[in-house]
């Protein structure tokens, strides 16, 4: 399967939250464009059960958009995919582990040399297994059959972590556009 993620680094830190989402629809709008030669705002949006966001009448289209930190990326190919990136904060990463993988895997995550790693690939897994299937938070992250479908790391920059996940092996392009919105 061949998916293309379009992505984009905003660059003034104090601002970055506030455009996420615009510069999402960004990157969703000109990847509409360039790969299907279909303008967003002529599309009709519909959200799946859990909210997954697809456009009813072009079935052929699949994507997903994640943001954190200065990373905006959105996703698309030819079946469902999920994509998530998170920047690394200090965390309470036991805490969160509890909720997020099983019991078993809690200790073995925190013995790791670098168990800040181990958690941000565990978080950017999981998440973009749960936006694959469309099931969201609807589904117990310490439940996820990791062997269903196949997950890809992605290489960002230090600090940051990113996985996508799909039912076949994906061959993944970038691009990258800057937007207006880059933050300054």
């Amino acid at each position: 399967m061949k998916g293309t993620i379009y992505y984009t680094i905003l660059e003034n830190t104090e601002k970055v939250n506030r455009l996420h989402h615009a510069a999402g629809q960004m990157l969703l709008e000109t990847g509409l464009k360039e790969l299907y030669g279909k303008d967003l705002e002529t599309m009709e949006r519909g959200t799946g059960e859990h909210g997954k966001p697809y456009f009813p009448g072009a079935p052929e289209i699949h994507y997903n958009i994640s943001h954190s930190g200065k990373y905006v990326v959105c996703v698309f190919a030819e079946e469902e995919i999920g994509i998530d990136v998170q920047e690394h904060r200090k965390v309470n990463y036991q805490m969160m582990l509890r909720k997020m993988v099983p019991e078993h895997m809690i200790t073995q995550i925190m013995d790791y040399p670098d168990p800040e790693r181990a958690f941000y690939t565990q978080w950017v897994l999981r998440e973009a297994y749960v936006k694959w299937t469309g099931l969201g938070l609807a589904q117990d992250l310490t439940e996820i059959p990791m062997e269903r479908g196949v997950s890809m790391l992605l290489s960002l920059d230090e600090g940051y972590s990113g996985a996508v996940w799909a039912e076949k092996p994906a061959s993944l392009e970038w691009v990258y556009k800057k937007t207006d919105l880059q933050g300054n």
